[in-house]
């Protein structure tokens, strides 16, 4: 991830230096299976393909790799290799044979992929596939749609949605953390709000705590974990407040560290819970022994 963010540092001071909307240059393209004029390139094609402009939209069939760096970019062709976009507003609703690589502002992603799936953005909405593992380093980030194996995520509000899956493990690291889709490895959450209202079938491991002091302003959630779902064996979670819903769920204890016992709301059970007072101590050392 390092190095495909180095990558694009590299590729984005290329567009600033000298690809507008008003200057185009190909790279490399089959000249006889390539049609492109105002933006538009449609390929049929085995090879490979690698296009600096602007904006561009790009259609059809690269039997190869596909490389692009230019501004707003629209891909919908079938790629039969690996893919590397490097823009401004992106969207992908094509399909990837091997891994991708995306660097941009706003990320849309309807497509699906074979590989390994990287995204660095500011909003970044994934609504497609990939049958390996997805990271994304952005801002805003919402997922709504199937991980095929892990899934990290580090932003500021991430959601994944209801109709999500993620088929391995899940790392979500930012502010406002909300999971509802399902997890069938384990989970880890820290942030400063977390929302677990999707079933996790390995351990949970979520942190909601500040030595700073915390604030209403989020509407009652900042610093707070609030568990609603079922979860697997040897959970933990470190907050300043917890909340269990009626859905918990858990095989043997979960065990909870907080400033104050925990909340149940109307129908939680309370037997499989244990509480421990944090009592000044720091949450990745009483959480250590679960986060294994």
């Amino acid at each position: 991830m390092k190095r495909f963010l180095a990558i694009s540092v590299s590729a984005s001071a290329l567009i600033v230096a000298g690809c507008s909307n008003n200057a185009s240059a190909t790279v490399h393209v089959d000249a006889q299976n390539h049609n492109g004029r105002d933006g538009a390139h449609h390929f049929d094609q085995d090879g490979d393909a690698s296009l600096m402009a602007g904006d561009m939209r790009i259609a059809g069939r690269i039997g190869g790799d596909l490389s692009v760096i230019g501004s707003d970019l629209h891909v919908s062709a079938g790629i039969g290799g690996d893919m590397s976009l490097v823009g401004s507003d992106i969207i992908f609703e094509g399909s990837v044979g091997s891994e991708a690589n995306i660097a941009g502002s706003d990320v849309a992603w309807s497509g699906n992929a074979r590989g390994d799936v990287d995204i660095a953005g500011s909003d970044v909405n994934w609504s497609g596939t990939t049958e390996r593992s997805l990271s994304i380093a952005g801002s805003d980030v919402m997922i709504d749609g199937r991980i095929g194996e892990d899934l990290d995520i580090a932003g500021s509000d991430i959601e994944v949605s209801r109709d999500s899956d993620v088929g391995g493990n899940l790392s979500m690291a930012g502010s406002d953390l909300e999971l509802f889709g399902s997890v069938g490895g384990n989970a880890s959450l820290a942030g400063s709000s977390a929302e677990i209202e999707g079933p996790v079938d390995g351990r949970l491991i979520a942190v909601a705590y500040s030595r700073r002091g915390w604030s209403w302003s989020s509407g009652n959630t900042h610093q707070r974990v609030r568990i609603n779902a079922a979860i697997g064996e040897g959970s933990a979670v470190c907050a300043r407040r917890v909340v269990i819903g009626p859905e918990m769920v858990i095989t043997g204890q979960l065990a909870v560290f907080a400033e104050e016992a925990p909340v149940f709301e109307a129908g939680a059970s309370q037997s499989s819970v244990t509480f421990e007072a944090i009592d000044g101590r720091d949450c990745n050392d009483l959480l250590e022994p679960f986060d294994r």
